[in-house]
């Protein structure tokens, strides 16, 4: 196992420590559960449907141009 230092503002270890103590874990283990996650997501891309599908769903501001206009459209 490695070890490394790294610098962080302190209004962000604060944050980390925090947030890893209401995970039930210590901040060692919550990084390195999420460095470990990372590189499984890197290593096994999503299959090339889920790929194909990304970029289907509109934007939300899209989304909502398009409410406005279909409510626009049928109470004028």
């Amino acid at each position: 196992m490695s070890t490394i230092t790294i610098p962080l503002a302190d209004e962000d270890f604060s944050f980390l420590q925090a947030y890893s103590m209401a995970q039930g874990t210590s901040l060692e283990a919550f990084l390195a559960r999420q460095a470990r996650r990372l590189r499984e997501r890197l290593q096994n891309p999503l299959p090339a449907e889920v790929s194909a599908a990304s970029g289907i769903l509109k934007s939300m501001e899209d989304l909502e141009a398009l409410g406005l206009e279909h409510f626009e459209k049928k109470y004028q």
